[in-house]
């Protein structure tokens, strides 16, 4: 197996400031690090169990693919990738050729962190997924950078809430599967024969839960008119001992009841917890 663990989903955001006060004032989110770069901006924001989530803004440059990804989607915040850490990116890159799938963006000059990209054309995920191999963290690599920012929001105090399920679309669950369990390393979990909706674990981070339709949308949910891809989040308190498992049976009427949030093209699903309100 390649991946142990699904570090962050990233959401591709015109600015930080009003995706990141929603996911501090939903979630209790905290600014971890954020820099500007001329391709890219990214800051990263840390919930529970140090999971993070992270916010894509357009660069300086001229050529920012987070600008065309944003003009494709008629500039609206949409998730853009999922982070994957593997343990050995040379033996990650060449499971995914065995598997007929070309890696991209393949980056192994820096010992800190070397990565590479699957493309949703490739792998009928509706997102990209990333590769990762490094032993450190965003912080440790980029605190002494001479772009680095500070947080652009007022925050809370709210407690970070936990991130056990992160939900979207496939045009083939098949197909999915082929590339979660084969390429990225998961374990197919809860999965039923003939239903169009499994999740998958992997040893740490959060699990995901697919469903296939064609049309890329689950009847019922207030969901974005993005085709297949990834549409939501399930939080809750750190301390409650929530599993897939124990609410397999209401998950649909519990997506159902997800607020999306164009800040960030994203449903936000809060079972016990009530929002705080951001400090004067």
């Amino acid at each position: 197996m390649s991946a142990h663990e699904l570090d962050h989903l990233a959401i591709a955001v015109p600015a930080w400031g009003p995706a990141g006060a929603v996911l501090n004032r939903e979630l209790g989110a905290r600014w971890a690090s954020g820099f500007r770069m001329d391709v890219f901006s990214p800051c990263q924001l840390a919930v529970a169990q140090d999971m993070r989530l992270e916010l894509l803004e357009p660069g300086s440059g001229e050529h920012s693919f987070i600008q065309r990804f944003l003009s494709n989607n008629q500039e609206r915040p949409a998730p853009h990738h999922i982070t994957f850490k593997v343990h050995d990116i040379r033996a990650a890159i060449a499971g995914a050729r065995d598997a007929g799938i070309e890696p991209v963006l393949v980056n192994l000059e820096y010992s800190q962190w070397q990565e590479a990209f699957l493309h949703p054309k490739d792998t009928g995920l509706g997102f990209l997924a990333q590769m990762v191999q490094t032993s450190h963290s965003v912080e440790e690599l980029t605190g002494s950078a001479v772009n680095s920012r500070s947080c652009p929001w007022e925050q809370s105090d709210s407690a970070p809430l936990r991130l056990p399920l992160i939900h979207g679309t496939v045009a083939s669950l098949q197909q999915a599967r082929h590339v979660l369990c084969n390429v990225l390393g998961a374990r197919e979990i809860l999965a039923e024969a003939g239903s169009l909706t499994a999740a998958f674990h992997w040893d740490e981070g959060a699990e995901l839960l697919l469903t296939e339709t064609p049309r890329g949308g689950i009847e019922g949910q207030n969901l974005s008119s993005r085709t297949h891809g990834i549409h939501g989040i399930v939080a809750v308190p750190a301390d409650v001992k929530w599993q897939l498992s124990e609410h397999w049976d209401e998950l649909d009427g519990l997506l159902a009841e997800g607020t999306l949030h164009p800040e960030l093209g994203l449903s936000i699903t809060s079972v016990g917890r009530v929002p705080a309100v951001a400090g004067p």
